[in-house]
């Protein structure tokens, strides 16, 4: 932590949430305020204040997230270690799999269920953001803790409709570039079972989305590459 307990008490008063005596101990009172706080945000409800924390609480001037030329929002860095990773034909299960439920907080021990969305979830949670904790593609449509986009940005989380539109059906994944043809290549969980970056038409997309408090890229714009692959039609 780059500040001191003292003026990490003060920063939380100063937003009302009351971490007791502005003593510059790191006492009940103010882990409670500092896990109030991160609750109020979508963060993991824990006392640990790392960058992101930071960064919301003091507004350190990290007003940018930039994409793939440089730094990266932190759930990215996460999924990105994972590309690769992919189910394992018959009875075996991917324990890397397995580790993304459990960090989504979700109860399946498979790697067969569609994961997708856990996928995104674990990435999310273990960044420090709150999920939806569901296995529905379509469920951050509704997700209580993150904010809706009018255009795609580098991170940002997309949701698909899958067989047509109406359907609950879907996927979801992270944006990471625009090809040739303006298609986005997105980042994502069981894209022809496995973590992979995959072309996807925008006629499919139903929203993008990004975690409340946490900064948006000043560079608005995606990184450009080829793609020769088919776009993305039933992911699975």
């Amino acid at each position: 932590m780059k500040y001191t307990v003292l003026e990490l008490q003060r920063q939380l008063l100063s937003r009302g949430y009351n971490p007791g005596p502005l003593d510059g101990v790191l006492g009940a009172k103010t882990e409670a305020a500092i896990i109030a706080f991160k609750k109020s945000r979508g963060l993991r409800p824990r006392a640990y204040v790392g960058p992101v924390t930071e960064n919301l609480l003091f507004n350190t001037g990290v007003k940018n997230v930039s994409t793939r030329n440089g730094k990266s929002p932190p759930w990215m860095v996460i999924a990105r270690s994972l590309e690769g990773t992919r189910e394992i034909a018959g009875r075996r299960h991917n324990p890397k799999i397995l580790a993304m439920w459990k960090r989504a907080r979700l109860p399946f021990t498979d790697d067969e269920t569609p994961w997708c969305a856990g996928f995104v979830g674990a990435c999310l949670e273990q960044a420090g953001f709150r999920s939806t904790r569901s296995a529905a593609a379509r469920s951050y449509e509704r997700w209580a803790y993150g904010v809706r986009l009018r255009k795609p940005v580098a991170g940002c989380i997309v949701v698909f409709w899958r067989g047509k539109r109406a359907s609950w059906s879907g996927h979801v994944g992270f944006v990471d570039a625009i090809d040739q043809q303006g298609r986005l290549m997105v980042l994502g969980g069981n894209q022809g079972n496995a973590v992979n970056v995959k072309p996807f038409d925008r006629a499919r997309v139903v929203g993008y989305f990004w975690p409340k408090g946490f900064p948006l890229p000043d560079n608005s714009g995606l990184n450009r590459i080829v793609s020769h692959d088919a776009s993305s039609t039933n992911e699975a």
